[in-house]
């Protein structure tokens, strides 16, 4: 949101010397057993240190190694500061650690600990708001198409395991709001959500939780658009991985059928009522 105020990118040595000539020292006196004073003189700290073991996990797995290798970079190498790993790794955790505005890059750019988890030496700046928000619009759709299937070939690879031992995968198809504020591009009324948003599809497996694909569609898109040629995609990856844990899929719709195979109609000839909406598979 433009509240018409800029954001301030100031360096944190230098903010620590203006309190420091301003408050010294704190005092309380509310507390009679032991003196507690206060103090700016612990150094640069961080309140995001929860995102060291989770990129001790992301360096264990490759998980965004893998993505930024996906991914085209039409820049030129000679004018390039921030390669698209360090990009894509402080665009990440920033959103994990609850900064989903990429304008807050102005000021987390400085921040030691997320340099740390984007493998970029401490006292060098990350990417800025504008270096971001250029990188974020430059992937093709093929770009996106090779990113959906490194998720589907990493849960193959973590969770196989449990795959097999359980016999089973459910796939749970979703459709979200994402709502927008803005002119941005397909950003469109939906009259369901009373609101201009876009309208992804997401596919995730059931009992691991694992993402497996992902597809920003415009704000007016049927909850069921463009879930076929996902599936057509992603299902006959999973069933090769998986020989023999296979079984029929069960969707009440017709019209997926194609993609992943004879539909059952045991559970919707059990009872009288409709079907509902297509959310999940199983086979």
């Amino acid at each position: 949101m433009n509240t018409g105020f800029r954001t301030l990118s100031i360096p944190f040595r230098s903010i620590h010397r203006l309190i420091q000539s301003v408050l010294p020292q704190l005092r309380f006196s509310f507390y009679r057993h032991q003196l507690l004073c206060a103090d700016f003189s612990g150094g640069q700290i961080t309140s995001d240190a929860g995102l060291l073991p989770l990129r001790s996990f992301d360096q264990r797995h490759r998980l965004t190694s893998d993505w930024a290798a996906r991914l085209s970079d039409p820049r030129q190498d000679d004018r390039v500061r921030h390669d698209s790993l360090a990009l894509l790794r402080q665009r990440i955790y920033q959103i994990v650690a609850g900064y989903e505005d990429a304008n807050d890059a102005g000021r987390l750019r400085h921040d030691p600990l997320l340099q740390i988890v984007a493998d970029q030496k401490l006292g060098h700046t990350l990417g800025s708001q504008p270096t971001l928000s250029r990188w974020e619009n430059s992937p093709s759709g093929r770009d996106l198409v090779r990113l959906n299937d490194t998720w589907r070939e990493q849960f193959i690879h973590l969770c196989g395991d449990e795959v097999r031992e359980r016999g089973e995968i459910l796939l749970d198809l979703d459709s979200t709001d994402d709502p927008t504020h803005g002119q941005q591009q397909l950003s469109f009324f939906n009259g369901a959500y009373g609101q201009h948003m876009y309208h992804p599809m997401l596919v995730f497996e059931r009992h691991t939780g694992c993402l497996l694909a992902a597809r920003l569609r415009p704000g007016n898109a049927s909850s069921h658009a463009r879930i076929v040629p996902m599936l057509l995609r992603l299902v006959p990856r999973l069933q090769s991985a998986f020989p023999g844990k296979c079984r029929s899929a069960a969707f009440p719709v017709s019209a997926i059928a194609p993609a992943v195979g004879p539909i059952s109609a045991a559970s919707a000839t059990r009872r009288n009522t409709p079907p509902p909406e297509p959310t999940c598979a199983s086979w």
